[in-house]
C-alpha cells in the first residue's frame, strides 16, 4: 500500500494539526465530532494518513451499530451533517487514497458498511473509481452562494423579491439580535420549528435535545451564530442557527411563527448571517439542501458525492428502505398528533 493509516484516539488528537487545513469545514472539527458523538451515540474514528514520512492528512468518521450492523460513516443519515470525509494537504489525492482506505477499514475493523460523503471528491474521477471498485455512488444536493464581497455585492446577487423583503423588514419595525446559544434559545427555536412543520402536516425529524447538544458543543469553539427576530412589541417571532468555520458557513436551521410573516424575518436572518460570517473570513455559504426559497439569494445548485461500500449488498438495500420508512413515520406522527 502506498499510504499508511494510523488510528488516533480522539482524546490524543493534535487539534492544531487536525484543524490546520485551509479548506476544512466545521463539519470535521472536534466540536462537531463531539456533537455527533453525544447525539448519535457514535464513537469517533480518526485516521492520520501518511505517505512514507510525509504527512498527508486525516480521514474523519464515526462508528456505531445501526440495526445491529457495525458501520463506519463519514457521515451517516440522521447525523445532521451533509459531508465529512478527508482533510488533506493536497485535496486532489482524495480519489487516489480512497481505495486503500476502504481496504484498510474492511481488513482491520469489524465493519460491514462504510459511507463517505466528501464534497471534495472529483466527480468524474469518483464516478470512474466507483464503477471499477463496485462502490455504490449517489450524489447529495445543496445550494451554494458566494459571500466574498461587500454588502452591495450580496444585495446585487439577490432576486428582486428578496431585496424587497429585506427593505420591508427594515421598514416594518421588527428587530434582529444575536442570541446566546444556550438551552433557552434551543427551546425557543424548537417551539417555532413545530409551527413550521405544522404547515406541512409534519412533525420535526429531530428533538429539541439535538438542538441543545449542537449549541453546547459549537458554542464552546465559537463556531455558531444564533439569531432572533422580535416584532415591534418585543415578541420573539423567528430564530435561526448558522454554523461556520474557516471559509464556509452553513444554514443549519430556521423557524418562524406563521402570524408574523409580514415582517419578513426569514430573509433578513439569512442576510444578517451572511454578513456576520463574511466579516469573520467566510467566503462560501452552503445553504444545506435544495429548496426553492433559498434560490432567491442568488445561490446555485451543486452536488456532492456519497460513496457506500458494504460487506453484503443487501445492507445498502436495507438502509434505503429504512430511510423511506423514517420519512413515512413523520407523516404518521403528524396524524397521531392531530388526534390528541
Amino acid at each position: 500500500m502506498r499510504y499508511t493509516f494510523k488510528k488516533i484516539p480522539f482524546e490524543n488528537l493534535d487539534y492544531e494539526e487536525f484543524n490546520s487545513f485551509p479548506d476544512k469545514t466545521v463539519l470535521t472539527t472536534p466540536s462537531w465530532i463531539r456533537f455527533i458523538e453525544e447525539d448519535s451515540k457514535a464513537q469517533p474514528y480518526i485516521l492520520r494518513i501518511t505517505e512514507g514520512d510525509k504527512f498527508v492528512g486525516y480521514f474523519t468518521g464515526l462508528r456505531r451499530k445501526e440495526f445491529g450492523i457495525p458501520i463506519i460513516a463519514s457521515p451517516f443519515p440522521g447525523w445532521s451533517t451533509q459531508y465529512m470525509g478527508f482533510d488533506l494537504k493536497d485535496s486532489s489525492l482524495k480519489c487516489k487514497i480512497l481505495p486503500e482506505l476502504v481496504e484498510y477499514i474492511f481488513k482491520n475493523e469489524k465493519c460491514w458498511y462504510l459511507q463517505i460523503n466528501d464534497r471534495g471528491f472529483d466527480k468524474e474521477e469518483i464516478t470512474k473509481l466507483s464503477a471499477t471498485h463496485k462502490y455504490n455512488l449517489h450524489f447529495g444536493e445543496s445550494l451554494e452562494l458566494s459571500i466574498d464581497g461587500d454588502d452591495a455585492f450580496l444585495y446585487k446577487n439577490m432576486k428582486t423579491d428578496c431585496r424587497n423583503f429585506i427593505k420591508q423588514f427594515e421598514r416594518r419595525g421588527a428587530t434582529i439580535e444575536r442570541a446566546e446559544p444556550y438551552d433557552e434559545f434551543a427551546e425557543e427555536y424548537y417551539e417555532q420549528l413545530l409551527d413550521v412543520f405544522a404547515k406541512q402536516n409534519l412533525v420535526p425529524t429531530y428533538t429539541v435535545d439535538k438542538v441543545k447538544c449542537l449549541l453546547k458543543h459549537l458554542s464552546a469553539s465559537d463556531s455558531v451564530l444564533c439569531l432572533r427576530v422580535k416584532d415591534p412589541e418585543g415578541k420573539s417571532i423567528a430564530t435561526s442557527i448558522f454554523p461556520g468555520f474557516n471559509k464556509r458557513m452553513f444554514f443549519w436551521g430556521g423557524a418562524s411563527l406563521r402570524p408574523y410573516q409580514q415582517y419578513r424575518p426569514n430573509e433578513y436572518m439569512i442576510y444578517t448571517a451572511m454578513k456576520y460570517w463574511r466579516d469573520r473570513g467566510c467566503t462560501e455559504f452552503d445553504m444545506v439542501g435544495n429548496r426553492p426559497y433559498k434560490k432567491k439569494f442568488g445561490s446555485w445548485g451543486t452536488t456532492f458525492p456519497c460513496v457506500e461500500v458494504a460487506k453484503y449488498p443487501i445492507i445498502i438495500t436495507m438502509k434505503n428502505i429504512a430511510a423511506k420508512l423514517y420519512y413515512f413515520s413523520g407523516k404518521v406522527l403528524w396524524k397521531l398528533h392531530l388526534k390528541r
